[in-house]
């Protein structure tokens, strides 16, 4: 490995550029009408002013450019033990969602960046000197986006930190039917959603429900902790019984499948992707909630006039929340998002009132790391 160039004093130029014309820098302070005790003042303090540098030009032949070049070479060279930390509170204030973390309580409330990086550490399970945050896990997204966004990272760690709480049997594989049955029995009405939590712990599922961070469009995730052990995570980002329940559903179909064993599936049904599992979820999760041969018969029979007393009317035969109906219809596109808000229940406190949950004033579940003093 070759020696780093030496920077030298532009001191030593000047010495140089004087002696090589026979001229002291007495001779020197005489030619530009200075004292010489201001010259060597100049010269030992390593100092080159605009005017000092203009001066060098006209009697020592290299333009003013040049001599202030070789003291702004110098001085930077001097403050080399400042870049690397600059370079690492950079790369944590724009490359992690800092303060977004520390609002939430997921990490330390400190300006101490040692402390941060120790922190990071722990809550990604990784070095963040080696850059290396995907080489824990393989993170299946089905966005456009060939990779997660911090923000997003950072909300998948905190689900699989939660998750690793919970205190949930094994996961009963051979039981999912009865799983599904349960669960189709709640879709009836809006205020089954907070026993949600209760039979997915009862047949192994965990389930954890956390606020998103800023720019996080994430709708929910599903993934294991280990081959016993599957996770459905949602974010709620939209508080809707619709948008609750296909979620919910969609993510419990990768459990069925154990889709993307070892990876996490990532799903924004706003900008997902079109692929053989993906279709599979919505397709399967879309038919648990409403046989679709029905949901086809009626819009044919009503479309594109959907009334809140034909939709209504539809849910008392299928025995849904009617929030679902219009869930799936603006899921096939046949009624945009605004329409008939006043069927489309919220659901977010029912759910976070029995799910393990982070966010929207909920007491911060405290997760602890091994952080290594010293």
């Amino acid at each position: 490995m070759s020696e780093p160039e030496k920077i030298f004093p532009p001191s030593k130029f000047i010495k140089e550029a004087l002696a090589k014309r026979g001229l002291t820098q007495t001779d020197f302070a005489v030619i530009v009408g200075r004292y010489p005790s201001t010259i060597s003042n100049y010269i030992a303090k390593e100092t080159i002013s605009i005017e000092f540098a203009k001066e060098l030009e006209l009697v020592l032949g290299e333009t003013a450019e040049y001599w202030l070049g070789l003291e702004n070479k110098f001085r930077l060279s001097q403050i080399g033990d400042l870049d690397d930390s600059i370079k690492r509170r950079n790369s944590f204030v724009q490359d992690y969602p800092l303060k977004d973390m520390q609002k939430r309580g997921w990490i330390s409330k400190t300006d101490d960046f040692n402390r941060l990086e120790k922190e990071l550490n722990a809550f990604f399970e990784s070095n963040l000197t080696d850059r290396s945050l995907e080489a824990a896990t393989t993170f299946k997204r089905t966005l456009k986006q060939e990779d997660l966004n911090s923000a997003e990272k950072a909300w998948l760690y905190r689900a699989e930190h939660l998750a690793n709480i919970l205190q949930v049997g094994p996961y009963k594989e051979t039981q999912f039917d009865a799983l599904l049955r349960l669960l189709k029995r709640a879709v009836k009405s809006s205020k089954a959603v907070h026993k949600i939590t209760d039979v997915l712990h009862r047949f192994g599922v965990r389930f954890v429900i956390i606020e998103p961070l800023p720019r996080a469009k994430i709708d929910g995730a599903a993934f294991w902790l280990d081959e016993n052990s599957p996770v459905v995570a949602l974010s709620l980002r939209f508080d809707n019984i619709g948008s609750f329940w296909f979620a919910l559903m969609h993510e419990l179909m990768h459990v069925k499948y154990r889709d993307f064993w070892g990876a996490f599936a990532v799903d924004n049904f706003e900008n997902g992707e079109s692929n053989d599992v993906e279709d599979r979820a919505n397709r399967e999760a879309a038919e648990f909630l409403v046989p679709q041969d029905r949901l086809n018969d009626f819009i044919d029979a009503h479309g594109p006039y959907y009334s809140r007393e034909l939709i209504n009317d539809f849910a008392t035969q299928l025995e849904v929340h009617p929030g679902i109906i219009v869930g799936q219809l603006q899921h096939k596109k046949e009624i945009g998002f605004d329409k008939h808000h006043s069927l489309m229940a919220k659901v977010r406190e029912l759910a976070t009132m029995t799910a393990f949950t982070d966010g929207w004033g909920h007491p911060v579940p405290q997760v602890k790391f091994n952080i290594e003093e010293g």
